[in-house]
Order: structure tokens, then C-alpha cells, then sequence
């Protein structure tokens, strides 16, 4: 691997509203200013100064479900720097017009598939941050290190490497209840993925993640499903629900009844980027009604205060 730092045009982007949304695990601010994190294998540092993206990296060239590209053509992919939303607020709805003033420039990264769909069956009644560290666990445990700029992550662990768990491996470091569906997640993949052949692209991804979500006991629901749909999968009409997500349908909508019926709801409303409009409204309902800092996207990329989990470790 080949370190490389460079920079990148990025107008209309919002580095802080794009990774403080809460759909990555991954990244975090540090004290220095610069943005964190691990990516399809590869170390990461960004900020940003304007319409300037700047970047440091730990490759100069990045494998993908789509194949090897450049450090600079993977970024503008990654971050969907080309790529606005394209979101139209039905007339009246004053709530997401507020909202996608207040979160100009947010984007959806694609994240690698395997680590999202993990990453969100251990997100189930968790907090972000113990989320986070769990995952910091489990890529310290069995993913490969990175030694980047004076700092150590590693890469989040292969399939095979997580399906080789037992439940009662993960229960031993208190995951919990999750603890037989990250392994059963694990291996459903891991089979798929033998029984493939080949190195998966998105169709075959989405083949796996629709198979997760019709299999009993995988820890892939509804709302872990609609989140890999948008933050994996290329699903931008997908409308993600939680505890958030229906005080915000209820309070400002008057919308109100079971997951499936509020998921419906805004699929039918914002049609193919109903996934824009749900996440934009879930922060800015969260803007005004959340009580922690770091729950606060816009509160806390002005803050400039550092993330409280980093993805990494210092000597």
C-alpha cells in the first residue's frame, strides 16, 4: 500500500452532516479537526476547508464491490461527492423544507456491505457509542491492522473470520442478546458468498441482504434491512424507522401505528428519495429534541468538539 494525500473539489458537500448523521460506525472527529476512519480497508483522514475536501490515506488505490479504483475517484464514490440529494418536499411540508436547509449538503456513503449489515444487527437496542465500540472490538479481535500517521485500526473482519464465532464467544464480552445473530448474520453470508464463486457486486449484495432479511433469527429486520438498503445497497427509496424516526412521524405528521405502516408512509410520500427525506427529517427532529451534543448534527459539527469514540488506537 502507497500513503497519498491530495485534495478534492467538493461544492455543495457537508463533510460533519455527512459522518455525524449516525449511519457510520466507523468515523469520528478527532481533537485535531480532521475526520477519522476506515473504509473498504483503508485508513482514512478528511476535513474539510469550504469547497475543499483534503485527504489523507493509507492506499493510493481502493478494492470495491465495483472494483479497484484511485484514492481520488474512490472518495467522490464513496462520499457521493457527485451526487446531491435530489429531494422535492410535497407542498406543505414545511418540516423538510426546514430540514434540508438546516442539512444542506448531506449525502449517503456506501459502505461496504458486510460491515454494514453486521454493524446494524448489532446496532438493535444499542446506543451508538457502545455499538461503536463493539465494533472496534471485533475488528481489533479479527480484522488486520493498519499503522497510519502514528495511529493503529484495523480492517473490519472478513465473513469467515466472524462465522468461525460462537454465541457464547460474543455473550463472554457482554454483546448480549445479539451475540447468536452476528454469528448467524455472519454465516449466512459467509455461504452465500462460498456458494457465489466470485467476488460479489451490488446485485449480488442485495441478493444477500434481501435473503437476511426473509430468513428468521438473522437479527435483520425491518429497520436494519431499510438502513443496509440506503447506507449499502444503492436503496435511496428506502425509509429507515426508529424510536426517532416515529416521534417525528407522530409529532410533526400525525402518523402513528406499527414500523411497517410508518415505513409505507413515507415510501408512498417522498417516492424514490424517500431515504433523503427520512434521514433529513430524523436529524432535525433529533436537532430540537435530543438532549446529548453528539445526537445533535448540526450542534455538534459547529461545536467543533471531538468525537467521544474514535476508530483507533495511539501508541
Amino acid at each position: 500500500m502507497s500513503r497519498t494525500s491530495g485534495a478534492l473539489s467538493a461544492p455543495g458537500f457537508h463533510l460533519g452532516h455527512t459522518l455525524a448523521s449516525g449511519q457510520v460506525f466507523r468515523w469520528g472527529r478527532d481533537r485535531d479537526g480532521w475526520w477519522k476512519g476506515i473504509a473498504y480497508g483503508t485508513a482514512l483522514h478528511l476535513r474539510q476547508e469550504g469547497e475543499t475536501l483534503l485527504y489523507r490515506a493509507s492506499s493510493d488505490r481502493v478494492v470495491t464491490y465495483t472494483g479497484g479504483l484511485a484514492i481520488e475517484p474512490f472518495l467522490r464514490w464513496y462520499l457521493r461527492l457527485d451526487e446531491p440529494a435530489r429531494v422535492r418536499a410535497p407542498k406543505g411540508d414545511r418540516h423538510l423544507r426546514e430540514a434540508l436547509r438546516a442539512l444542506n449538503g448531506f449525502r449517503f456513503v456506501r459502505q461496504e456491505p458486510f460491515e454494514c449489515i453486521l454493524s446494524y444487527v448489532l446496532s438493535v437496542q444499542a446506543h451508538m457509542g457502545l455499538t461503536k465500540r463493539r465494533i472496534l472490538f471485533l475488528s481489533r479481535r479479527l480484522g488486520a491492522p493498519i499503522d497510519f500517521e502514528g495511529e493503529r485500526c484495523w480492517t473490519f473482519p472478513a465473513p469467515d473470520a466472524l462465522a468461525s464465532l460462537t454465541g457464547e464467544d460474543l455473550r463472554a464480552h457482554r454483546f448480549g442478546y445479539r451475540s447468536e445473530k452476528v454469528v448467524t448474520s455472519a454465516q449466512i453470508v459467509a455461504d452465500r458468498l462460498r456458494a457465489l464463486g466470485r467476488p460479489p457486486g451490488l446485485d449480488a449484495w442485495r441478493e444477500i441482504g434481501d435473503h437476511l432479511h426473509a430468513t428468521p433469527g438473522s437479527g435483520v429486520g425491518l429497520k436494519v434491512a431499510k438502513c443496509i438498503d440506503l447506507f449499502a445497497l444503492d436503496r435511496l427509496g428506502a425509509f429507515a424507522v426508529d424510536t426517532w424516526v416515529r416521534k417525528m412521524a407522530e409529532d410533526w405528521y400525525d402518523v402513528t401505528g406499527p414500523d411497517a405502516r410508518i415505513c409505507a408512509w413515507g415510501e408512498a410520500r417522498y417516492g424514490p428519495q424517500a431515504g433523503y427525506a427520512g434521514e433529513h427529517l430524523f436529524a432535525w427532529y433529533r436537532e430540537q429534541h435530543a438532549t446529548a451534543l453528539m445526537d445533535r448534527v448540526i450542534s455538534f459539527c459547529a461545536s467543533g468538539e471531538p468525537s467521544p469514540e474514535l476508530p483507533f488506537e495511539r501508541p
